[in-house]
């Protein structure tokens, strides 16, 4: 039975499914697990007909997510399938459009199964990091699927970097079996480690990736991978060296995997067919603990980024700008920050700019804001971010976004969809949830591929204050909290300026901009000024070490100019 709901709400699509249930006297009892399939607007076909395969081995309800952000109306449909139409469970499919998008977890939370586990898959694209995502962060296991990208081994890697134990993707689901052979294969005495391990397949195939990682790590030699056959897609054969010998393992066409070992001459035929996407996910939903061998290979394969300076390395080196005054440096800033906003709408349609509070960021966001007026800059194009707050209540006067607000959102005219403060004490969340809620709406706002690869932008506009330690946004010298380099925005406890709890952006956030424009005024900011010039240093001095990929601009008063 199907039944079609439009321009509905979450709670009138619980009515309707418990509606249903008893219309049709379909029992909810013996759902094992709520499965989440997360996707944009591409065909979702063959992972629907998956995921009903799947339920009548892990009977569960499967809520479908189809998202469209960028839809000029907002709005939500439903169709909810019961009986055969969904398989061993029952199934929901929701449409969301527009700003609807933008609070999924409260969406789906009246959908979930009481006291049963969460499982997120993502069949199509997917978050650089599930266990940070807005509806990951909910779930116990998270399944992606890297070959489904555009460049899959750039996903892979941009997955080892946000990774998280429960993390998983279909691609290690994909060679279970030539796992399970080459594990047995290996123990055929006589035991002997091999010397040598190649790979073949397609070369940047993400199965091929993980079982070189998975068998250099578990056998501590170096795996080669060589393409295989232009016809063969994925994993075609493993090669194994040993000093008695080769073990060799290589697909045939069709569902044969012919096996060679060391001492016997005759071919050993494996029936062992390609996977299908219903075998990946069904062998996914068997466990809900985490795959920590996934977990190994995967970070093998690539290195993490753990110092911070590899961030800033290797963009253009910064640049000054010396005003007589503060004054005249807000002047200087917001000509330049408004003609980069300019050039950015004028290419790009839409500017995201990070605005900074303090005695020169908040001057500088009044004059930014008349010299866009001025020129007829609509504000409908400019997407207003910030790099810190203070995790105080909404109205507390020590709020960064609040004069900000009044001198630059409220005097340009910008439209609240636009605008994207920092929670605070008043949301409801708390310091770490706060702080992952910003970073998903980065990330949903298409932040999530530039914070996870070098060399890529999101913001176009980064605006910094530099305080007299050399801090930036709430990045302070010395402090465990600025070492946090998987998330976008973090939280910040102890710090050495009141109030002692803060929400940041982390290091690969802030240097995802193509220009960076740091603001500092002051004889007290002198020596801060001058150790950021003296090289890229993040533990001692924060503000050394954020670069914008275009241009990283120092607008300076003489007295915050006097060390250089």
């Amino acid at each position: 039975m199907i039944t079609t709901l439009t321009d509905t709400t979450a709670s009138a699509v619980d009515r309707r499914l418990i509606e249903m249930r008893e219309e049709f006297a379909v029992a909810a009892q013996g759902r094992v697990l709520t499965l989440l399939i997360v996707a944009g607007t591409e065909d979702l076909a063959e992972p629907l007909s998956a995921a009903v395969q799947a339920s009548r081995e892990h009977p569960c309800r499967v809520l479908v997510l189809q998202t469209e952000p960028e839809a000029a109306a907002d709005g939500l449909d439903a169709e909810i399938r019961v009986g055969r139409d969904a398989g061993a469970g029952e199934i929901v499919l929701l449409s969301v459009r527009g700003q609807v998008a933008s609070s999924l977890d409260t969406l789906i939370t009246p959908l979930l199964l009481p006291d049963a586990p969460i499982v997120a898959w993502w069949p199509g694209a997917a978050p650089s990091s599930p266990g940070q995502d807005v509806l990951g962060s909910m779930a116990q296991r998270r399944i992606t699927d890297a070959r489904q990208s555009d460049s899959p081994e750039s996903m892979l890697k941009r997955l080892r970097r946000g990774y998280r134990s429960g993390d998983t993707d279909l691609s290690w689901s994909r060679i279970t079996h030539w796992r399970g052979l080459i594990a047995s294969a290996v123990e055929i005495p006589p035991l002997a480690a091999p010397t040598s391990v190649t790979v073949e397949g397609t070369v940047d195939d993400p199965s091929v990736l993980l079982m070189a990682s998975w068998l250099e790590k578990e056998l501590g030699v170096d795996a080669q991978i060589v393409p295989g056959p232009a016809e063969e897609i994925g994993l075609s054969g493993v090669t194994l060296v040993r000093p008695d010998g080769e073990i060799a393992l290589r697909r045939e066409s069709g569902d044969s995997i012919v096996m060679n070992l060391p001492g016997d001459a005759s071919d050993q035929h494996v029936t062992i067919p390609r996977r299908s996407l219903f075998e990946c996910l069904s062998e996914e939903l068997r466990r809900l603990d985490p795959d920590e061998v996934y977990g190994d290979a995967l970070c093998h394969a690539f290195t993490g980024i753990d110092d911070a300076s590899t961030f800033a390395s290797g963009k253009p080196e910064p640049t000054d700008v010396v005003s007589a005054d503060k004054d005249a440096v807000s002047d200087a800033a917001a000509a330049a920050v408004a003609e980069h906003l300019r050039t950015a709408i004028a290419e790009r349609g839409l500017a995201h700019v990070v605005l900074t509070g303090g005695t020169v960021g908040i001057p500088t966001a009044g004059k930014l804001a008349r010299e866009l007026s001025a020129a007829g800059v609509d504000p409908e194009r400019i997407e207003v971010w910030w790099g810190d707050e203070r995790f105080v209540a909404a109205d507390s006067p020590e709020r960064n976004d609040l004069a900000v607000r009044a001198s630059f959102v409220e005097a340009l005219g910008i439209p609240a969809h636009r605008v994207h403060p920092m929670p605070s004490t008043s949301s409801g969340m708390g310091l770490d949830d706060a702080a992952a809620w910003y970073g998903q709406q980065l990330d949903m706002a298409g932040g999530d591929v530039p914070f996870h690869t070098r060399g890529r932008a999101f913001f176009d506009i980064l605006l910094l204050g530099v305080g007299p330690d050399g801090h930036i946004a709430s990045l302070f010298p010395e402090h465990p909290d600025q070492k946090e380099t998987t998330l976008t925005a973090s939280a910040v406890r102890d710090s050495p300026k009141p109030p002692p709890e803060r929400i940041t952006l982390t290091w690969p956030a802030v240097n995802s901009a193509r220009h960076v424009v740091l603001l500092a005024a002051g004889a007290e900011k002198a020596e801060a000024v001058a150790r950021a010039h003296a090289g890229i240093d993040p533990w001692a001095c924060p503000s050394s070490a954020v670069r914008g990929l275009e241009s990283t601009t120092w607008y300076l008063d003489e007295d915050s100019a006097s060390g250089l």
